[in-house]
C-alpha cells in the first residue's frame, strides 16, 4: 500500500500485540532534514549506559537496518518472525496497514521484547498522523524538531507554517519537554510554541550562534560535530538539548566525558559520506555520497561542496525519485562547468510504490543547467565510466541511489 497517513490502523494492529508501545520510554524526533542525525547522536550517547533501540527510515542497505539495538540491526530471522505475525493479524482482521506501518510495529514489538531502556524514534513523514506518533504522551520523555523546509507538500501542506504544524503534532498531551532547532523560520517556531502551550509542554529553542552550545547540565560540550557539514552543529544542539532534559529529570546521569565518548562513535552513512568505491574489476574511485533529496538539503550540500572544493568543476552522479520538484533540488548544486551523469535506482525493498525518475526526463531538465550531461541506466554503468575521473565525484539526489552504492560494497 502507498503512503496513507493516519493512526487508526496502526493502533488496531498494536492492540493485537498487547500495545507494546505503551510500555516503552521514547525520544521522538521530527523534522524535514536532520532528524536521522539527531537520532544517531542520541543513540550513540545513550549507549554509554543503556540498551537503546533506534528506528529510522528509510533504510540505506537492508530493511533490517531501520531497526537497531545498540547499533546492531535486528536479526533477519527475528525480523521475519515478527513481521509474519503482523501480516497475519493485518490480513485476518482486514486492517489494511501500509508497509511503513508494518515496519513501525515490527520495531516497537522488538524493542519491547528485548527490554530496551530507551527508544529513539525518527518520524517517517510529517508527525501528527505518522505511524510513529502512536505513543501516549507519557511515554515520550523528550521530543525534538529539527530544521523544517518544503518537502512532501502533497501530504503536509504547501507552506512552512502548514508543514510546521504537522511536524509539531508529535507534541501531544503528556509530553513534558521539547527542543526545536532555533534556525527555523519564525512562522515555524510560532506554530511549535503554540502547540507546546496547547499541550502544556516546556519548549527549548536552541541558540542560533553556531559556536555556542549551552546546556544546564554540561558546560563544555565541543560545538564541533563528528559528522560532516556545518549544519550538523544545529542537529547536535537539538540532541544535547533533549539529553539535557533527561538529565534534569534525573533519568540519566552522564558526565561531559561520557557525552564526548558517545559523540566519537557517531556515524550516519549516506550524508556527506566519503567512500572509496571498489568496482568489480578492482579499480577504486573516491566518492562523496549525500542523500540530499529536497531543496533545503541541496542548499546545505552546495555549501559543503563550495567549502570543500572551491570553484573547481565537479562530476555529479544523480538520480531523483519520481514526483520530486527539480528546480529547488538541482539548481543550488549544478553549475555550467560541472559534469552530470544522470541515472536511476532500482526497486526499493519494502517500498514498491517508490520509483526513480526516468533518465530521459531528468536529463532533459539538467541540460538546462550545464552542457556536459550523460546518461546511464544504473549507477554501476555510471561509475564504470569514471574510474580515471580527475574531478571530485558526488553521488546525490536520492537516499535510494546512495543505498544502492553502499549495498554494492557489502
Amino acid at each position: 500500500m502507498r503512503i496513507n497517513l493516519g493512526l487508526e490502523r496502526v493502533a488496531k494492529l498494536l492492540a493485537h500485540l498487547g500495545d507494546p508501545q505503551k510500555k516503552l520510554k521514547v525520544l521522538h524526533v521530527a523534522g524535514t532534514n536532520g532528524k536521522g542525525s539527531v537520532c544517531s547522536y542520541l543513540s550513540s550517547i545513550l549507549q554509554q549506559g543503556f540498551r537503546v533501540g533506534q528506528f529510522s527510515s528509510p533504510h540505506l542497505v537492508h530493511i533490517t537496518d531501520s531497526i537497531t539495538v545498540n547499533s546492531k540491526p535486528i536479526a533477519w530471522n527475528v525480523y521475519r518472525d515478527i513481521r509474519r505475525k503482523l501480516e497475519t493479524y493485518n490480513s485476518q482482521y482486514m486492517l489494511h496497514c501500509t508497509e511503513f506501518e508494518l515496519l513501525t510495529c515490527t520495531a516497537f514489538k522488538y524493542f519491547y521484547d528485548v527490554h530496551c531502556d530507551w527508544c529513539v524514534i525518527e518520524v517517517g513523514l510529517g508527525g501528527r498522523l505518522d505511524a510513529t506518533n502512536i505513543f501516549p504522551g507519557a511515554c515520550k520523555f523528550s521530543c525534538g524538531i529539527t530544521k523544517i523546509g518544503l518537502d512532501h507538500e502533497a501530504f503536509l501542506g504547501t507552506t512552512l507554517t502548514q508543514i510546521g504544524r504537522e511536524k509539531a503534532g508529535i507534541l501531544v498531551e503528556g509530553v513534558q519537554s521539547a527542543v526545536v532547532d532555533g534556525t527555523n523560520e519564525e512562522c515555524v517556531l510560532n506554530v511549535i510554541e503554540e502547540q507546546c502551550e496547547r499541550v502544556g509542554c516546556e519548549l527549548t529553542i536552541t541558540e542560533t550562534n553556531p559556536s555556542v552550545i549551552h546546556t544546564r547540565s554540561w558546560s563544555q560540550i565541543c560545538p564541533k560535530s563528528p559528522l560532516n557539514g556545518a549544519y550538523q552543529v544545529e542537529n547536535l544542539k537539538v540532541a544535547l538539548g533533549m539529553l539535557d532534559d533527561l538529565q534534569q529529570q534525573k533519568l540519566i546521569n552522564f558526565t561531559e566525558e561520557s557525552i564526548q565518548k558517545g559523540l566519537q562513535q557517531v556515524t550516519w552513512p549516506g550524508r556527506l559520506h566519503k567512500l572509496i568505491f571498489h568496482s568489480p574489476d578492482g579499480r577504486s574511485l573516491p566518492l562523496l555520497l549525500d542523500g540530499a533529496h529536497n531543496g533545503s538539503a541541496a542548499l546545505e550540500l552546495a555549501k559543503f561542496l563550495r567549502a570543500e572544493y572551491g570553484q573547481q568543476p565537479l562530476t555529479f552522479v544523480i538520480a531523483v525519485t519520481q514526483g520530486k520538484k527539480l528546480n529547488p533540488l538541482l539548481t543550488p548544486l549544478i553549475r555550467t562547468q560541472d559534469r552530470v551523469i544522470v541515472t536511476q535506482f532500482g526497486s526499493v525493498e519494502g517500498m514498491p510504490w517508490i520509483h526513480a525518475m526516468k533518465v530521459e526526463e531528468l536529463g532533459e531538465y539538467i541540460a538546462t543547467l550545464c552542457e556536459d550531461v550523460r546518461t546511464a541506466q544504473c549507477f554501476k554503468d555510471a561509475l564504470s565510466t569514471l574510474a580515471k575521473e580527475n574531478r571530485p565525484v558526488i553521488v546525490c539526489g536520492s537516499l535510494y541511489l546512495v543505498g544502492e552504492v553502499l549495498r554494492s560494497q557489502c
